[in-house]
């Protein structure tokens, strides 16, 4: 009888899939990692690119900056925006000009992005 050593043997193949299915894993569970990062960084970049939409809008109807709130249009209705007048006033004595800075907040879930306006409400202090 004549014995052929062409194949490999059946602990051979055991190991070799055990090996393929550890690393297997390992790479999926990183590609899932990945997956859920980019959701949670595209989902920031959009935030901050409502709210650079936002301050744009203000600029371009160039009236005087109210306090308010609401929802982007379509097809971003779930992100809410709101301006508040800061708490913080900047006082210019040289000018006699007090400044104070609006803040702008988008909200979207449980999340949230601040920051203040470039424009300031002026208002003399004689006024």
């Amino acid at each position: 009888m004549k014995i052929y050593k062409n194949g490999f043997t059946f602990l051979e193949i055991m190991v070799a899939i055990g090996i393929f299915g550890i690393v297997a894993t390992v790479c999926l569970t990183n590609f899932l990692m990945c997956l859920k990062e980019i959701k949670i960084i595209n989902d920031k970049v959009k935030i901050i690119l409502l709210a650079e939409k936002k301050i744009e809008e203000i600029k371009l109807k160039g009236e005087e900056i109210k306090e308010g709130r609401g929802n982007f249009d379509e097809p971003d209705s779930e992100y809410i925006w709101e301006i508040k007048i800061s708490d913080i006033t900047i006082k210019d004595t040289e000018q006699d000009i007090e400044m104070i800075p609006y803040k702008l907040i988008i909200e979207w879930k449980d999340e949230y992005y601040s920051t203040f306006i470039p424009f300031l409400k002026t208002s003399l202090k004689n006024e």
